[in-house]
């Protein structure tokens, strides 16, 4: 009897464990594992994913990305740009271009780039063809400071690439008026973490 009992005295916590494991169902060893997951996780900030460093902009409301004022406003799909009779950009083969019409005014005191202005998520055929002013059907680089402008930005991407029914999310940086010492200029500088992104619904008319 004595080695009974001294064998069971040295059966500590890791045997014990063990053997009610060993007795618990499948359901119950599973509900086990889940609780130990979600400890686990707690331990190294818990499952909140956000992603701080991303605003979610709406179509038709303002923003400021620190350089602009800016309104994403629609977007198109088209085989062809046209303004009036006047062809902007030609059709092509396996091709359409996709149109963003925004609002930008520029905020700051030196003309600001127009080019870098939008960039499109998760479309990485698309290639930036043109920003146009449309009221005067006028391609534009820069806008001037304090002024203010509905522009279309376009770009070329494969004809598969979207469809009626699809978005296409805008991304805009975060930018900030910042001393080059290279240069010994001044420029607004892209963050390299902070941007806005814009889900607009993509129009294809008939």
């Amino acid at each position: 009897m004595a080695d009974v009992a001294g064998s069971e005295q040295r059966a500590g916590p890791p045997n014990r464990l063990r053997a009610w494991l060993t007795g618990l169902q499948l359901s119950q060893l599973s509900q086990v594992l889940t609780l130990l997951v979600l400890a686990a996780t707690a331990l190294f900030g818990g499952l909140d994913t956000v992603n701080n460093h991303v605003t979610v902009g709406e179509p038709g409301t303002p923003f400021s990305d620190g350089e602009f004022t800016v309104t994403i406003e629609r977007a198109s799909l088209v085989p062809e740009v046209r303004a009036g009779t006047r062809v902007l950009h030609a059709a092509k083969p396996g091709r359409r271009y996709l149109g963003v019409v925004a609002q930008l005014s520029n905020d700051g005191t030196v003309p600001a780039g127009l080019t870098r202005e939008l960039q499109l998520d998760d479309q990485p055929d698309a290639e930036l063809v043109g920003v146009w002013r449309l009221s005067q059907s006028e391609i534009l680089s820069f806008l001037g400071p304090g002024l203010s402008d509905e522009l279309a930005f376009i770009w070329s991407l494969p004809e598969d690439a979207l469809a009626e029914g699809d978005s296409v999310n805008v991304r805009v940086w975060e930018k900030t008026f910042t001393q080059l010492v290279a240069t010994y200029g001044e420029a607004w500088l892209p963050s390299e973490t902070d941007y806005t992104v814009v889900t607009v619904p993509v129009k294809v008319p008939s």
